[in-house]
């Protein structure tokens, strides 16, 4: 009797389902878990500003302030990719601020502020931008450039306030990365993957580091351009659509195509933040 029980044990437990227990990261998250990351887009900091793309410093210094009244952190897009990819915890309420283009003028006055509000930005540089001014600094020219050099990259990363991302190495035109009408599918992915690899390179060089995120050029993608951007090593892709973004631990296309929202000049923070479902 006993064997006979000890047989039916045996084949109930053999026969019983196998619940899986949740699928743990590095660090802990469960996959699957998920965060809400509204992104901000910035391109300049101007005295005066005469377009929908600039606000002046007390503009932006207002939107630091009131986001930390509202209890958001400003992270950069490596905590997203952290998060996504190694389950690694984000603040209850991050928020991303970026910085198209690498605008030389606001550095200096961004690196204050950022060291004022002990926060950070994600900045998205123009390769062929930041050699120009390089180069001609490097001839002696005047230093009041609209661009950063190579010295004012490496000297934002070391900041530990400014996180450098792609905004191509010369492909910020009309069409941006789009693919021209009479391109074939492979001289769009060769000329596309050509830009990227210029832009690798020279970053490498100035700063041994490779950027994590890339930044669509006046917000043109196609259908092919994340997977060409994921072929070339980037984690992560920034649009100029204004959406909110929601990021999933252990799906990586989550970090893809994210929405932001551009801030005008000429606006209050608190009604500009209101105006997208920040309150």
């Amino acid at each position: 009797m006993k064997r006979l029980f000890l047989t039916l044990f045996i084949l109930f437990c053999i026969a019983k389902p196998v619940v899986a227990s949740p699928l743990e990261t590095l660090y802990g998250a469960v996959s699957g878990d998920s965060a809400v990351v509204p992104i901000i887009m910035y391109h300049a900091l101007e005295d005066t500003p005469d377009n929908r793309w600039e606000i002046t410093e007390a503009e932006f210094e207002a939107d630091l302030r009131h986001l930390l009244l509202l209890d958001y952190t400003p992270v950069v897009m490596q905590n997203l990719i952290d998060f996504v990819h190694y389950g690694k915890a984000l603040p209850q309420k991050p928020i991303v601020l970026s910085f198209d283009d690498g605008r030389q003028p606001a550095l200096n006055i961004l690196l204050h502020l950022l060291e004022k509000y002990n926060t950070c930005i994600t900045m998205a540089i123009i390769g062929s931008q930041t050699d120009k001014y390089t180069n001609l600094a490097s001839e002696g020219h005047e230093r009041n450039f609209p661009h950063m050099t190579w010295d004012d990259v490496e000297n934002a990363i070391k900041s530990g306030r400014i996180e450098i991302g792609c905004h191509s190495y010369d492909l910020h035109g009309s069409i941006g990365v789009g693919k021209k009408r009479v391109e074939s599918e492979i001289d769009y992915r060769t000329r596309f993957l050509a830009d990227l690899q210029q832009f690798a390179e020279v970053f490498y060089q100035h700063t041994l580091l490779s950027a994590n995120s890339f930044t669509y050029p006046l917000g043109i993608f196609s259908d092919l351009s994340d997977e060409i951007i994921k072929s070339a090593g980037y984690l992560a892709s920034l649009t100029c659509r204004e959406i909110p973004n929601t990021i999933i631990v252990g799906d990586h296309d989550s970090l893809f195509q994210l929405g932001r929202y551009n801030r005008p000049p000429h606006i209050d923070s608190a009604t500009f933040f209101k105006n997208i479902g920040i309150d």
